[in-house]
């Protein structure tokens, strides 16, 4: 039976659980871990796991912060639109508004997948966290396959925001601690419109400040980026006292940059002469420079420092088992192995509120097959040795009535997707499996035409089908995948390769 949120409030605290500081402090570290594989983020979690088992603590400033407030439940009050759950998403009664219980995060050390929400907002005055996100990244890390990747979120992208209402995404931070007094908060509302929209289960948040983020690259005595292009705003926001809506050109030439945290910031968050997508790629290059940065310091000098700085403007829900987990894991991630998407056009179209506001809808056709790559088990598929040539005759048998009667009672949904430069081979694959008594629903081309190999994601575990298409098209098990995508219309996608040509007739 499952604990409400009240029951939750009203435990005892555990005393031994370790200062907030040292779980904000490690929040912000995770954020660089995960990104880059570093020798030194293990050595950092040597010496905090050395830290934390010691009676007496070092002195380290006192930090005075509110208590973390921890997204255990999404509520929906009355009135608003049904939010979809997941399968194993407990309903939970109390006091006349229903809260769904997410289940119980992945455990790092038993290899389940993690996904990451990376947050970056700017507050004036250090007063609360109830503001704009301007940086909205998700991490996923796959413990098993020892593969990571990042998928930026542009800030203008209109979606529903569940319970409350449409609007830019970015908002989803403030009408979670305000208008729609969301439990949690409002980073657990963002995880909740993430999960509701795009179909990913986001597990923790990190919350980075941009000031303090500024004063950890000067900490760290700032960090070398490559600029891939000239970048020159003239309009770049510099408030100021009797001048709140201040501006002043920034300029960055293109080529390898030393950059202050100042210049960093800057480098960005500037978007007036270019646009939010290429800001998007922009952050990832500042954080895989923090990465580097990291990787060649010794840290451990620089800690309290870094402790005094960061206790103010992290906040995070993981706890300290899983960020020294992943501390743990970070090293055997190979840079190689950290995919980067950013959501941009054409994966995106304009549009007009009808309040006249400039937002950005999503097209789902494009977007979906990228989160079925990202988020996919395994993420960065493995090679498949040179199979011995197939027969080319079909190899098709006559279906069976109870194979029949099985597909039928399954009812999964298929998608066929032509990976091949193959006029029409998805029309053809599809007419095939309609005869084979297969419920197809949509057919077209994949994301490219050198599919070597038959690739089956899996969305649902509608297992029968899966096994027979997996026999019928000769998939190998490396090539068989299973999606996070919770918001997927469909049970499994098919993306014939080269290889299904010799076996569809």
């Amino acid at each position: 039976m499952g604990i409400s949120v009240a029951q939750q409030r009203d435990m005892p605290a555990q005393h031994s659980r370790p200062p907030l500081w040292l779980r904000l402090i490690i929040g912000f570290f995770m954020a660089i871990f995960i990104l880059g594989g570093l020798y030194s983020g293990y050595l950092f979690y040597v010496t905090v796991r050395a830290i934390v088992s010691q009676t007496d603590l070092p002195a380290l400033p006192v930090v005075q912060l509110p208590a973390l407030d921890l997204p255990e439940a999404a509520a929906i009050g009355a009135g608003s639109e049904p939010v979809p759950q997941a399968p194993d998403m407990t309903p939970v009664p109390n006091n006349g508004q229903v809260f769904y219980a997410p289940p119980p995060a992945p455990a790092v050390a038993e290899g389940e997948r993690i996904n990451i929400l990376l947050l970056g907002i700017d507050r004036r005055g250090n007063k609360g966290w109830g503001y704009r996100t301007d940086t909205i990244i998700i991490v996923t890390v796959d413990p098993v396959n020892r593969t990571a990747g990042m998928l930026s979120i542009p800030r203008d992208l209109y979606l529903e925001i569940p319970g409350c209402k449409e609007d830019r995404i970015n908002t989803a931070n403030v009408y979670g601690y305000n208008q729609c007094k969301y439990p949690g908060g409002g980073p657990a509302l963002l995880k909740r419109t993430i999960e509701y929209n795009f179909g990913i289960p986001i597990d923790y948040y990190i919350m980075v400040d941009f000031k303090g983020f500024e004063q950890i690259i000067d900490t760290l005595g700032g960090i070398e980026v490559n600029v891939p292009r000239t970048l020159h705003d003239t309009r770049y926001p510099d408030p100021k006292p009797g001048d709140p809506h201040g501006m002043k050109t920034v300029h960055f030439d293109p080529g390898w940059q030393h950059m202050n945290g100042q210049r960093a910031l800057e480098y960005a968050r500037s978007r007036m002469s270019t646009s939010d997508f290429d800001r998007a790629d922009r952050q990832q290059r500042i954080l895989l420079a923090i990465r580097d940065k990291a990787m060649s310091l010794d840290l451990l000098p620089k800690l309290p420092s870094l402790f005094a700085t960061m206790g103010h403007m992290v906040k995070t829900d993981m706890s300290l088992d899983e960020m020294l987990e992943l501390a743990r894991l970070a090293p055997q991630i190979d840079m190689n192995n950290i995919k980067r998407v950013v959501i941009k056009k054409p994966m995106v179209y304009g549009y007009r509120t009808e309040k006249g506001a400039a937002v950005q809808l999503p097209k789902w056709e494009l977007i979906n097959p990228v989160i079925d790559d990202l988020f996919s088990t395994p993420l960065v598929m493995a090679p498949t040795p040179t199979p011995a040539p197939p027969t080319p005759t079909p190899t098709l048998a006559p279906v069976q009535i109870e194979e029949l009667e099985k597909l039928a009672q399954e009812g999964a949904r298929i998608a066929v997707q032509n990976g091949t430069s193959e006029p029409n081979f998805a029309a053809r694959v599809a007419a095939m499996l309609m005869q084979q008594g297969y419920q197809v629903v949509e057919f077209g081309d994949a994301d490219r035409v050198d599919y070597t190999h038959t690739v089956i994601v899996d969305y649902t575990g509608k297992q029968y089908t899966l096994n027979r298409l997996i026999e019928l098209f000769q998939v190998a098990p490396e090539n068989v995948r299973t999606s996070t995508n919770l918001r997927s219309q469909i049970d499994i996608r098919v993306i014939v390769g080269q290889d299904a040509l010799l076996l569809v007739p």
